[in-house]
């Protein structure tokens, strides 16, 4: 938890108790027991004697104080004692019979799943505080930053993930070129169907942030199978914490076919780094580099090596609304001074995906392209946009409606094209 939101936790707290507070000691004026208790529990809650106030505050429940106040200061007391499972039954009673209390229960029965690693249910509870909290635009704050803290990217080593996903649609430019000087017979558009998976999960043995990853990707192109492609990828990656960031690095081997032939074999290495940035918002650093290899003696040329480096910066609120704005840039040096650019793009994606109904996608992406070491260098723009309509559907999947165009304008009229891609598929995220 950040210390920022703890210590508004603690403000949020000492202000609900004293209003409680004073609420409750009114209607007990009368009744002089439970009085002596309940004041002298407040004044060792305020000089942070928690074992002390709870006594107090326990004898008063015992003796048949009743009202979410004396829970609430009770859940606390456990809370600072580090009695976490006590302190979360105590939350998830006040949460059960005072609906005008759920949402600070919630939050705080998140904080305390996240001090006994439970990374998940904390999220589950903070999405809870966050839609039971209309009225209190403070609560909604805190529930909304700790969400975005505990996004996929920030799961913890002892957890896995994962994404499997199909769509089927029609590309109208599979050569990425000029269509108008292809040779006659030579299919530039196609229905296609692709497939992909992904897996993140830790290795076997004492947790140390030990990491494997993988991944497969598929395209079938049905009236052009020269160009249906193959992808797999495996590697290992470690992480930890450097202060405010995390950070992760590690290795991979991956391959590719295209055509039916082998297209390249990689082995790359790689460091990312993540920091929370406050409220809703987070940056990302990655620096990758690959040792590339051809595959069958058709693709001569495109050995070599590429480096490239990531920025992102990621904007999350907990309704579904996501604002992620990247920025690449990327050097090549093969064999083939033809597939060896140096490139630097720009990306901005919006996502609205709300837990029931139509959401939608928007996104565009320019990429500049530079090469300098052909027999005729040239330069290349391309300018990408898509949208998509997103529903949820049963059991995490999400349905996409999805519509590409891209245009290509180079210094060279025969890299110059237009592209339109119309897919229809489903995903889910594990």
């Amino acid at each position: 938890m950040h210390w920022g939101a703890f210590t508004e936790l603690n403000r949020i707290n000492r202000a609900v108790t004293r209003r409680l507070l004073f609420a409750i000691s009114a209607l007990s004026i009368t009744v002089h027991a439970y009085a002596d208790d309940w004041t002298n529990g407040n004044v060792a809650f305020e000089r942070g004697d928690y074992a002390a106030a709870l006594s107090f505050f326990e004898a008063d429940r015992d003796s048949g104080l009743t009202g979410p106040a004396v829970h609430y200061n009770i859940a606390v007391c456990q809370y600072k004692l580090e009695r976490y499972a006590e302190a979360g039954e105590t939350f998830a009673l006040i949460a059960r019979k005072y609906p005008q209390m759920a949402g600070l229960a919630e939050y705080n029965l998140g904080l305390v799943s996240q001090r006994v690693g439970d990374t998940a249910a904390a999220a589950e509870h903070f999405l809870r505080a966050y839609r039971a909290s209309q009225d209190n635009e403070a609560i909604r704050v805190l529930a909304s930053n700790q969400l975005a803290a505990i996004e996929p990217e920030e799961r913890p080593a002892s957890s896995w993930s994962g994404a499997i996903g199909v769509r089927a649609g029609y590309d109208d430019n599979i050569v990425l070129r000029d269509t108008a000087d292809i040779s006659p017979g030579v299919r530039t558009e196609s229905p296609m169907v692709d497939v992909f998976a992904s897996v993140s999960a830790p290795f076997p043995g004492p947790p140390g942030g030990l990491r494997f990853e993988g991944s497969v990707y598929g395209i079938r192109y049905f009236d052009a199978d020269d160009f249906d492609q193959n992808e797999i990828s495996a590697g290992a990656k470690y992480e930890w914490q450097q202060g405010s960031w995390r950070i992760a690095a590690g290795a991979y081997a991956g391959a590719g076919w295209l055509g039916g032939d082998a297209f390249d074999r990689r082995i790359g290495l790689g460091v990312e780094g993540y920091r929370s940035l406050g409220g809703s918002a987070s940056a990302n650093l990655s620096y990758y580099y690959d040792d590339i290899n051809d595959g069958d003696d058709i693709f001569n040329g495109i050995s070599g090596r590429r480096h490239h480096i990531v920025a992102r910066y990621r904007q999350y609120s907990p309704d579904g609304r996501r604002l992620l704005v990247r920025l690449r840039h990327e050097d090549n040096d093969r064999l083939d001074p033809g597939v060896s650019p140096t490139r630097t793009g720009l990306s901005v994606d919006y996502r609205h995906l709300p837990d029931t109904g139509w959401g939608f996608e928007a996104g565009a992406s320019y990429r500049r392209s530079r090469f300098n070491d052909v027999a005729v260098s040239r330069t290349e723009n391309l300018f990408s946009a898509r949208s998509a309509l997103t529903r949820h559907l049963v059991r995490n999947w999400i349905l996409l409606v999805e519509y590409q165009y891209s245009n290509n304008d180079s210094s060279d009229p025969e890299f110059s094209y237009d592209r339109n891609l119309l897919t229809i598929g489903v995903m889910r995220i594990l």
